[in-house]
């Protein structure tokens, strides 16, 4: 009778994702993760996409109905070794996985078949690989060619170097803002002739909302601020701009003021900052305050089209939140006939404790990504560190397949370690992406090891 309940025990544990060595040993693996689908060899980004539209990419059912109909029930002996060698490394690390939780998926984009998959539609927190949405939102919505644009304006007239009005300095959360662009701005209104300004110097801080932190930010992190009025990464704009007009010769008669520049105002000077040069760090180095500017920047532009039935204004964080979830719906909900709620978005870095994504939904959207390469794949890859190169990874996988191939992003909270990203199959040459998400850990490095190790498995 015991051995009857732990077999039955076993085969429901399986079912439910379960990594204790019991349920591994006695299910097999193609019970206990989903099975493969099989070759569309020379499937192009549009095929791709056509298979997360119908769900076919990832329902068992239609994976099963499709191959059925094409091939028999043979599966391709490459992948089949993979599974193999993939269920001995889950075996491998049992220590690490019955005390910790993993979701893994691992998706080949050139044939859209399903190489692995373990706790795949698991909603677990993404840490920093949330800025990975965050990136692939503002590719899509903004597209590369955006720019953070900081700019002085006026609806005030000049006569001589006299300008009799108003000037309103309109900052959007440029994190990468210096002194050096600050005194470009004062430096254009000096170009410009004026010298003296018989008014106030307005602060318009009507970017975003009022929120400082982050929903879900726990106060003990080393948080960024929140603020529209940012230089060297703190928000600081307006007296670095009161330095720089004096260091420049401008006076400012009436001092300062807060208030909204009007939509008739015309600018002064400006400071263009690239979206793909806050894309840089904000990926290389997991740089938080240049997602959250990201993010925010992205709130901006969905809420000025989109029909958003809240009652909030286009800046508000959960316009932010409404978009990356729009994306992420649009390149995998599909997949779930149109379940809603899969992911949770809480803000654009990975810092909130309120995020939840699952390991389809990154590999859906690295899928969405190869469907626009020059809007969305190509800048993407540009900005994601590369193993034993540099960013995140510069330190990992050296001297392995893995080396210099895969380009991914790299998260990590209090037992919380993640990596999302592509890489390159040396032995097919076909491109693969790969979600791994590992959650209750207590050791980082023996995390980052097992993610290091899957890495080099599948760039083979």
């Amino acid at each position: 009778m015991k051995k009857v309940i732990l077999g039955a025990l076993a085969v429901v544990l399986a079912a439910c994702g379960s990594t204790s060595r019991m349920a591994r040993q006695q299910t097999s693996p193609d019970s206990a993760h989903s099975p493969l689908i099989e070759s569309t060899t020379g499937t192009s980004g549009g095929d791709v996409m056509e298979l997360l539209r119908d769900g076919s990419m990832f329902d068992d059912d239609k994976r099963t109905s499709s191959h059925a109909s094409r091939q028999g029930d043979a599966k391709p002996v490459a992948s089949s070794r993979l599974t193999a060698t993939l269920d001995e490394l889950l075996l491998s690390v049992d220590t690490l996985l019955e005390r910790s939780q993993l979701g893994l998926h691992i998706v080949d984009l050139t044939t859209a078949e399903v190489l692995y998959a373990h706790n795949a539609h698991q909603r677990m927190r993404p840490a920093s690989t949330e800025k990975v949405a965050t990136a692939v939102t503002a590719l899509d919505l903004l597209g590369p060619g955006y720019a953070l644009t900081t700019q002085i304006l006026t609806t005030a007239s000049q006569t001589g170097s006299v300008l009799t009005g108003d000037i309103f300095i309109k900052g959007v959360m440029d994190p990468l803002l210096t002194a050096a662009d600050v005194r470009s701005l004062a430096n254009q209104l000096r170009a410009a002739g004026i010298r003296t300004i018989n008014g106030r110097l307005i602060v318009d801080a009507s970017f975003k909302d009022s929120d400082e932190f982050g929903w879900g930010w726990c106060w003990d992190d080393d948080n960024p601020t929140l603020s529209p009025m940012l230089c060297g990464g703190k928000p600081v704009l307006v007296d670095q701009l009161m330095a720089a007009f004096r260091a420049v010769g401008i006076s400012v008669g009436r001092g300062t003021s807060v208030g909204t520049a009007p939509a008739a105002a015309t600018p002064l000077a400006t400071v263009a900052r690239p979206l793909t040069a806050v894309l840089q760090p904000m990926m290389k180095e997991s740089d938080n305050l240049c997602a959250e500017a990201v993010f925010y920047h992205v709130a901006k532009a969905y809420g000025a089209f989109s029909s958003i039935k809240e009652s909030t204004k286009s800046y508000s964080r959960k316009n932010g939140a409404a978009a990356v979830s729009a994306v992420i719906n649009k390149s995998h909900l599909p997949t779930w006939g149109g379940r809603e709620g899969i992911s949770t978005v809480a803000d654009g870095s990975g810092l909130s404790l309120y995020n939840y994504q699952t390991p389809a939904a990154f590999t859906c959207l690295l899928a969405y990504a190869t469907t626009q390469p020059e809007r969305i794949l190509n800048p993407l890859m540009a900005v994601l560190p590369v193993a034993s190169v540099d960013g995140t990874l510069k330190n990992r996988m050296a001297g392995t397949p893995a080396a210099q191939n895969v380009r991914a992003k790299t998260g990590s909270v209090s037992a919380v370690s993640t990596l999302v990203g592509y890489t390159t199959q040396r032995s097919t040459g076909h491109l693969i992406a790969f979600a791994i998400m590992n959650q209750g850990v207590r050791s980082m490095a023996e995390a980052r090891d097992f993610q290091d190790r899957v890495c080099r498995l599948i760039s083979e």
